[in-house]
């Protein structure tokens, strides 16, 4: 992959070339599904405490062998997955979040 600078908030930024070519050859080389866990950067100007300009993205790609819905049924049992750890790990901190809000 290719790394290239770009303009980013008034200073530069310097980018990586998205893997998406890479996570869709290795999906045809036989790996059934390939995830990748990733910071994402968007130079969107905002003025806002709301607005993400950088974050860790979750992006997958996977072989469909009948349905679309085969990945509806991987992405339900990760957010599960993913939702359970939280609510397991961090139930101190959840509960102070409901708490205020």
């Amino acid at each position: 992959a290719d790394v290239f600078a770009v303009s980013y908030f008034g200073g530069y930024a310097y980018l990586a070339q998205s893997p998406q070519l890479y996570k869709q050859m290795s999906v045809v080389s036989d790996l059934e599904k390939v995830f990748e866990i990733a910071p994402v950067f968007r130079a969107e100007k905002s003025f806002t405490n709301r607005h993400l300009t950088e974050f860790m993205g979750l992006d997958m790609e996977m072989v469909i062998q009948e349905h679309y819905y085969e990945v509806l049924s991987v992405l339900n049992e990760m957010f599960k997955y993913i939702f359970n750890g939280l609510e397991t790990r961090f139930a101190k901190e959840l509960a102070v979040v409901r708490e205020t809000y």
